[in-house]
């Protein structure tokens, strides 16, 4: 309908309209159409990713580590204890293929 509501709906649909092809101000109408085509503000390619793994202190990288427990008594058996101090998050990891974003305003499908 062009009002101000509807303006603000298209937004809370689709949050990434503007990341893609930029933001046109207080203009009422904000479909995908009125954007100019191929106008990208950052590439809809994802490059990289958060890594979930962790170095430790001797520069091992593992999603976890654990340490052996001796046993208190002779008759328990030995335990393992997770480590949860000194490490490291591995960081940024480039993807091997880029991979699309997860909230691309596109639709795409093979015919």
């Amino acid at each position: 309908m062009g009002g101000k509501a509807s303006t603000y709906a298209w937004k809370a649909v689709s949050p990434m309209t503007n990341y893609f092809y930029g933001s046109e101000g207080s203009s009422s109408a904000t479909t995908v159409e009125n954007y100019p085509k191929g106008r990208y503000k950052f590439s809809p390619l994802v490059l990289k990713r958060t890594g979930s793994m962790y170095f430790d202190e001797d520069g091992h990288l593992a999603h976890e580590f654990y340490i052996e427990v001796p046993p208190a008594s002779k008759s328990r058996k030995a335990g393992m204890r997770r480590i949860r101090r000194n490490l490291t998050p591995q960081g940024e990891v480039e993807y091997d293929i880029p991979r699309l974003h997860v909230d691309l305003p596109m639709i795409m499908c093979q015919v």
